[in-house]
């Protein structure tokens, strides 16, 4: 997780060196508002466990992209986010952090392909003062244009969630904060421009890694999670348990344009993780409608 921290800074450090330069840079801000349905928010293993809510989400980007040569820019964006669920108060959360992005082409024209590194690191503070932490991400996407419509690209990210807070240990050999996770990424996506209007795409993700799970009090979970805390978020007795898991999400969006700069989103999403040890799997349907724009 240093290292996530570290490249973040880093990177961050290099795109205000090129900002104080005095280039011309292009200046832009994008925007979007919706709605997220999730089936299963709390990542209960046990049908009984499941949650789920709706939550109402905003997102701002806004920063400069710096082009370095002929096939090559830097972006650096400010982010700012906010998730206000309907039902479970506790996990509505507020934003703020960074993101910068560095993108060359292996070529000229639309079809060559091209890679992008990135990494950004965003603030959270929610209701329930022990989930507030950073989220961290880096990794790298390459892809390609093949003809007018079709375009394909893979990607390799970390993730890594630190909470700022511990609760008190309830047990003496788990202390810590379950909600400090983290994991490896391998995705994949296709996307068809069906019509001038319309672009569809196709995903799945793997990621093999910690994860939190909240459910009620379980022996077999507590033996194999190393990290254990109450959780009144749900208005029960569940507990969040830190153990091991590997996911796979696929994904379906569509997007059509209203004209250059606005668009409406649908993104259908299903994520099934299989836990370690036997202790089986959580899976969640996620649903969301999204209404974007683009200042510049």
């Amino acid at each position: 997780m240093r290292t996530v921290k570290h490249l973040w800074v880093c990177c961050l450090y290099c795109g205000l060196v090129v900002v104080s330069t005095g280039a011309r840079s292009e200046w832009g801000l994008d925007a979007a508002a919706g709605f997220s349905y999730d089936d299963n928010v709390s990542n209960s293993l046990e049908a009984d466990d499941r949650k789920a809510d709706t939550a109402a989400v905003i997102d701002l980007s806004g920063g400069f992209r710096q082009q370095l040569g002929i096939s090559t820019g830097l972006g650096l964006s400010l982010l700012a986010n906010s998730q206000t669920y309907l039902r479970y108060s506790g996990l509505s959360n507020i934003g703020l952090g960074a993101r910068v992005l560095l993108r060359t082409k292996f070529g000229l024209g639309a079809e060559a392909p091209w890679l992008a590194v990135a990494a950004q690191g965003v603030y959270h503070n929610y209701h329930y003062d022990y989930l507030d932490g950073w989220q961290y991400e880096a990794g790298a996407t390459l892809g390609k244009q093949f003809g007018e419509r079709w375009g394909l690209r893979g990607s390799v990210r970390y993730d890594a969630y630190v909470a700022q807070r511990v609760q008190p240990p309830i047990i003496p050999d788990k202390p810590g904060s379950p909600y400090d996770t983290y994991g490896w990424n391998l995705g994949v996506q296709a996307t068809f421009l069906a019509t001038d209007a319309d672009l569809l795409s196709l995903s799945y993700n793997w990621r093999t890694g910690i994860v939190t799970s909240v459910n009620g009090p379980d022996e077999e979970i507590l033996e194999y999670s190393d990290r254990v805390a109450p959780t009144p978020v749900f208005g029960g007795t569940e507990f969040a348990y830190r153990i091991n898991a590997d996911t796979q999400t696929i994904t379906f969006a569509w997007s059509h344009a209203l004209d250059e700069r606005a668009a409406i989103n649908v993104v259908y999403a299903y994520r099934r993780s299989q836990a370690e040890y036997d202790l089986g799997n959580y899976y969640a349907n996620v649903i969301s409608l999204s209404f974007t724009y683009t200042f510049y």
